[in-house]
């Protein structure tokens, strides 16, 4: 008996330090989020990433670049957990690494979205084991023009909702992080007063129901359209909530992560 007391002492001591360091990873990972909402212009950003776990491997970020134009990303990394969470931090700090070599080569710097993926693909294939990967949706936003600039690694395609009307932008290169040398290509969509750019990970559209149905991307289509009109963090809230009672679980079977891109 003594054994078995000694026993379960010593595993609650390791569950309880185990819990410390994923609140640890978690606080941690919770400054790698941008805090503040950029103000540029035209372009209104809501989001939000509400982790499955402690930590999550779902990735968002946004940035100002000089005067007039916003960089802003999603991606979704393989796995769960602090695995997936340690890649989110490399894929964030090497983004951040090239903007920042982007912003110093030049005072008004030309960003091209199809050659940064491109590097970023091949500095985490580089310096990651072959099975980590993430897919990967970057875009640069000029306020001036209104054109959107973005390469699209495998990501679920954003939705730009336009009146009735709903256009899924291109996927054109392939997940992040896998194989060297992958060619990315570059797509263009010009944003027009009142559009809204739908940026979503697999944790909104794949959830499942309890015959195995999952939510899926035209569900949430329907439901963005339905509730267009609505304020941005309304629209957010209603898709979270309907994903829950979608699957009608006490927890979520994957990270949430939306970001919202309001052009007023």
């Amino acid at each position: 008996m003594t054994e078995n007391i000694e026993r379960l002492l010593s595993s609650e001591k390791e569950r309880q330090r185990l819990q410390a360091e994923l609140e640890i990873a978690r606080e941690v990972q919770s400054q790698l989020h941008p805090r503040a909402i950029p103000e540029l212009g035209s372009l209104r950003l809501t989001t939000l990433c509400s982790p499955a776990r402690m930590v999550s491997g779902d990735y968002y970020d946004y940035q100002t670049v000089g005067d007039s134009r916003l960089v802003m990303a999603i991606g979704d990394v393989a796995g769960k957990g602090i695995s997936a969470a340690l890649l989110m931090a490399t894929l964030q700090s090497a983004m951040r690494s090239q903007l920042r070599h982007c912003e110093e080569a030049s005072p008004i710097p030309e960003i091209s979205t199809a050659r940064l993926v491109s590097n970023l693909n091949d500095q985490l294939h580089a310096s990651t084991s072959p099975e980590k990967f993430a897919t990967f949706f970057f875009s640069v936003f000029d306020d001036e023009t209104g054109q959107l600039h973005y390469t699209n690694a495998g990501h679920l395609p954003p939705a730009l909702f336009r009146g009735r009307e709903v256009q899924r932008l291109d996927v054109n290169g392939m997940v992040v992080g896998a194989f060297p040398g992958v060619p990315y290509g570059e797509s263009c969509v010009r944003l027009e007063t009142g559009d809204l750019l739908l940026c979503f990970t697999d944790g909104i559209s794949e959830p499942e129901n309890a015959y195995g149905e999952m939510f899926g991307e035209e569900r949430l289509i329907e439901l963005v359209q339905a509730n267009l009109a609505r304020p941005d963090e309304e629209i957010v809230n209603i898709i979270v909530e309907s994903v829950r009672e979608w699957t009608a679980a006490p927890e979520l079977p994957d990270d949430m992560t939306l970001l919202l891109a309001r052009k007023v």
